[in-house]
């Protein structure tokens, strides 16, 4: 951005972005040089390209500088605008935690699937893909690093081989009150606060061991009007807490030891914390011990979804099975990976050594 140009217009400001971006190796040079320049406009993209000669003053160029700066260091673009899209709505991100993902949107449809058929009133809202943002843009953003972008189509692998319409058959009716749902490692808040925009008589509980991440789901809780309905309380999902909850959810640190770091996309190793993403060994360092208590927190015929890595769905699988769920199955992500699997509550514990 020369100073010896006086005025800057849109459309300059965006080629001028761009060759840099192209020049670094920045994925979705175009979307990225659009995002940055409304963000600094305080203005949409569909602004932008309405009026191509707008003037940038001063103060709109020394913005626009330091988010280039930014991106140029390898910040993932979500943290640098604070802003991601998940299911209905856009939430504010931080790097306390993960910027919410396509693929974990499918523990909130799978949920709202499962209670629909008990007969509960639950919106839908939309496939992954249609999250992101407009759809001209889908197929350039670059997702959160070390994400795959989502695709189209969601498939559904049950391990007992059990078909949808025999699931909604022996499907429990909803009990008389309110849904209750607790999230375990609720990060920025996204998945429990579009639940409960989707179920507005349901009230929810979620925790973290982070006093950022909880500020973090307060303010996104508040922004999404459902703040009145959802309590958070420090606690390691680890150990067990206390409840008769109607759904528990959960996106715990899962990449195992064997895909750190080559598998993890540098935005992440730099800007994550790693205890956020890192699952141990096998990847269920903490999926394992909180499997072991969550059903004693479980009404019977309550829902179970956990996100996990591709490699784990197996393990996870057998996990939930020997310890007292019934009708497991694991959901296919976007982009083919096992990503969630999903459990109902028998309401008797089968203790093993799992």
């Amino acid at each position: 951005m020369s100073s010896e140009q006086t005025q800057w217009t849109s459309r300059e400001l965006l080629n001028w972005m761009r060759n840099r971006f192209d020049a670094s190796g920045v994925d979705a040079p175009r979307v990225v040089a659009e995002t940055l320049l409304a963000e600094a406009f305080g203005c949409t993209r569909l602004d932008l390209h309405m009026h191509p000669d707008r003037p940038a003053d001063s103060n709109d160029r020394d913005r626009l500088r330091e988010l280039v700066r930014r991106i140029l260091t390898g910040e993932p673009l979500h943290y640098v605008t604070g802003q991601a899209r998940f299911w209905h709505g856009s939430f504010s991100v931080r790097p306390c935690t993960q910027i919410p993902q396509p693929c974990t949107e499918l523990l909130v449809s799978h949920t709202l699937e499962l209670l629909s058929m008990r007969g509960q009133k639950a919106g839908h809202g939309r496939k992954a893909a249609d999250s992101l943002l407009a759809q001209d843009e889908v197929s350039e953003l670059p997702g959160p690093a070390g994400s795959q972008p989502a695709s189209s189509e969601t498939a559904l692998h049950a391990s007992d081989h059990e078909s949808v319409e025999q699931a909604q058959a022996s499907a429990s009716p909803v009990q008389d009150g309110p849904i209750k749902i607790l999230e375990l490692g609720v990060g920025s808040g996204a998945v429990i606060v579009s639940l409960l925009q989707s179920l507005p008589d349901a009230i929810g509980v979620a925790v973290d061991v982070e006093d950022a991440c909880l500020s973090l789901s307060q303010d996104n809780a508040k922004a999404h009007d459902v703040g009145d309905r959802l309590t958070l309380e420090l606690h390691d999902a680890r150990n067990p807490f206390v409840g008769d909850f109607d759904v528990v959810v959960g996106n715990l640190p899962y990449i195992p030891d064997h895909e750190w770091p080559h598998s993890v996309d540098s935005g992440v190793l730099g800007f994550t914390p790693e205890k956020a993403l890192r699952g141990g060994e096998d990847g269920l360092a903490i999926i394992r011990p909180m499997a072991r208590w969550v059903g004693e927190s479980m009404r019977p015929a309550g829902i179970l979804g956990l996100e996990h890595a591709a490699c784990s769905s197996d393990a996870v699988r057998q996990l939930l099975t020997q310890l007292g769920f019934y009708d497991v199955e694991t959901l296919i992500d976007e982009d083919g990976f096992e990503r969630a699997t999903f459990g109902l509550w028998s309401g008797k514990s089968t203790p093993r050594e799992c």
